[in-house]
């Protein structure tokens, strides 16, 4: 089988981590599978992208869509490792071959930016989630397959856990607005252990969130790590897995929570997100309710070391069960096989005006945000010619993820500058934080590009 993944990136994080596991098992159970890795982004994380290639995998990096359409031509099934970005809307809403294509879902999908495009989706041949997707998909979506992510129990499975000073309460994984709790650092300030120590593993803090840190009573508690890639070295000497998402997380089977409770560190949560699908409160973890019950957990866990080992060797031994690598990769393997006597078929074919790769950068948003094409393109035109009741409401209802995490509003802006209905929006939401200059700017570029009058409202 030649199998093609389409990645939006090689990032350093759980896809693409997800990926490589699966190389590598499929190496030992299908030899005759051959991957190809087509990456989106220019700016992959080369160690796994070497790592990849060492498996035997071929890589091309900084794919455009004529070289996409190639590999998916010569492929006899096309796995998308899908989360929302410009770069794989525009490619799978593009010019593609007809091709087997397998859907594997890396976000929850409950929530804007990142949410899943219904019609994308039934073109698929299969479609498979990591955690169980959200209740808004119709019915045939709601029968597909749960496969988490691919941990790769290497990093973690020689973790014992070593003699220590103090109390280690760690998070490791994104560190942005749509994954990261806002109100992390004042929860975790406000836990009365005196010798706690919170590490965080991952990438820099947000600046408000920074800035935060610094104004807390005990800014020298908190240890901004950075990158970790021996995550071993974190986890053997970790009391609590201290992991609260914000509540419209987009995490699913966090590749960071399973390799924590693999090592045996038991995870303390917040309701939100995929996590609550693997961790039961009070058997292998702790569900904390709101903030105050989360800041009460660690002091409860701190205070009693035998839960907290009682917790700990329950978290290995589920997470052993939940993410069995092996039967996982099978699962997927199986699906991949199911697809490949399928026919073939088109991605997202036009609904609206012809698939010319005239499709503006607003218009592919609103797709990603599960419009059809011909209400995206229609109700983009009709702003352009000045009738923008309709997509001001939209944007003014949308809360701040959908703007400023990945997938979201200032992200597609950024990939497509010269859109004027993207620059318009950015401005609204410029607006709503206060900075009024920046958000004049913003909407003189965006009129500059070609925004009605009518836009300028309330600016």
């Amino acid at each position: 089988m030649n199998l093609l993944h389409l990645m939006p990136a090689l990032s350093p994080g759980g896809p693409t981590r997800s990926l490589l596991t699966l190389v590598r098992e499929t190496r030992r159970a299908r030899p005759d599978v051959r991957h190809t890795v087509v990456s989106l982004s220019s700016a992959d994380y080369l160690p796994l992208a070497f790592a990849l290639r060492r498996e035997g995998a071929e890589i091309q990096r900084a794919a455009d869509i004529e070289q996409v359409a190639g590999y998916v031509e010569r492929a006899d099934v096309v796995l998308v490792h899908f989360y929302n970005t410009p770069a794989l809307w525009r490619t799978l809403a593009g010019a593609l071959p007809s091709a087997r294509f397998v859907i594997w879902a890396k976000v929850l999908g409950e929530h804007a930016p990142q949410r899943f495009n219904t019609r994308l989706f039934a073109c698929a041949a299969h479609v498979a989630f990591t955690a169980p997707p959200p209740a808004y998909l119709p019915a045939q979506f709601k029968e597909a397959r749960v496969i988490p992510a691919l941990a790769d129990h290497a990093r973690v499975s020689g973790v014992v856990a070593k003699p220590h000073d103090g109390f280690n309460a760690d998070y490791v994984g994104t560190t942005n607005w749509g994954k990261m709790h806002p109100r992390f650092v004042t929860m975790l300030a406000r836990v009365a252990v005196p010798e706690l120590k919170v590490r965080v593993c991952g990438g820099a803090l947000e600046p408000a969130m920074a800035a935060e840190l610094k104004q807390t009573p005990q800014p020298g508690r908190f240890e901004c790590c950075g990158f970790v890639q021996d995550i071993a070295s974190i986890l053997e000497t970790s009391d609590v897995f201290a992991y609260p998402l914000a509540e419209r997380t987009y995490a699913t089977s966090d590749q960071s929570l399973q390799e924590a409770m693999l090592a045996g560190v038991p995870p303390v949560i917040l309701p939100h997100g995929g996590p609550g699908r693997f961790v039961t409160d009070g058997k292998n973890g702790i569900i904390a309710r709101n903030e105050d019950e989360f800041v009460a957990a660690i002091e409860y866990l701190h205070r009693n070391p035998e839960r907290r080992a009682e917790l700990a060797r329950n978290a290995r031994q589920s997470a052993q069960v939940l993410f069995n690598t092996e039967k996982h990769a099978v699962a997927i393997l199986e699906l991949l096989q199911e697809a490949s006597q399928a026919p073939k078929t088109r991605l997202m074919p036009a609904d609206g005006p012809a698939n010319d790769g005239r499709r503006s950068g607003a218009a592919l948003f609103l797709m990603s945000q599960d419009w059809d094409e011909a209400s995206a393109q229609t109700a983009v035109k009709a702003w352009r010619a000045g009738q923008t009741d309709e997509l001001a409401e939209y944007a003014s209802g949308l809360d701040d993820d959908a703007f400023q995490i990945e997938g979201g509003i200032l992200h597609w802006r950024r990939e497509v500058m010269d859109d004027p209905l993207l620059r318009s929006w950015s401005a609204l939401w410029l607006m709503r934080h206060g900075r009024v200059d920046e958000a004049r700017h913003e909407m003189a570029e965006a009129v500059r590009l070609g925004a009605p009058r009518a836009a300028i409202r309330g600016l």
